[in-house]
């Protein structure tokens, strides 16, 4: 079932342990990713410090009274946060449509179907991957010729 990407991803997935966590195991298991299982928010708050995920999975309601909605939170105050993707067995268009508009990337049903658990993650570490390449193509500083080029045209656009 699992297929490589290329180099490591980390996927970050919020679930209280059992079934959930070893179906998570067995579908990315003979992948290169790397799975890194919290199950309160106070433990993802400490895995997001730690070291950079490409994507996370999340629970609707953690076992701690909190929601996606506060994991979601705090991706949002992190440097480049990575993908959320929302999922519980009542995920219906009121649920998709809420976690799209506060920013989540997508959301699933439980039971999992693996081949929609496997390309929602994908295609969410891709998206991180592009998001990282476009910031860090744009913070990086211009070279001479380029820079040139830029102060021409904000010296024209200026009216000089």
């Amino acid at each position: 079932m699992a297929k490589k990407l290329e180099g490591s991803q980390t996927v970050l997935a919020v679930f209280a342990a059992g079934e959930d966590r070893a179906l998570l195991d067995n579908v990315f298991g003979g992948s290169d990713w790397k799975l890194r299982y919290t199950r309160t928010l106070a433990e993802t708050q400490a895995a997001l410090h730690r070291s950079p995920v490409e994507a996370v999975l999340s629970e609707g309601h953690l076992c701690d009274g909190y929601s996606w909605r506060d994991v979601l939170h705090e991706l949002q105050n992190t440097p480049n946060p990575p993908p959320l993707i929302v999922v519980d067995r009542l995920a219906d268009e009121r649920l998709w449509a809420e976690v799209l508009n506060l920013g989540g990337y997508d959301v699933l049903m439980k039971p999992f179907d693996a081949r929609e658990l496997f390309r929602a993650v994908s295609m969410a570490c891709r998206f991180c991957e592009n998001q990282r390449e476009r910031t860090s193509a744009s913070s990086k500083p211009l070279k001479p010729a380029e820079q040139s080029r830029t102060e021409t045209i904000a010296h024209a656009a200026s009216g000089g």
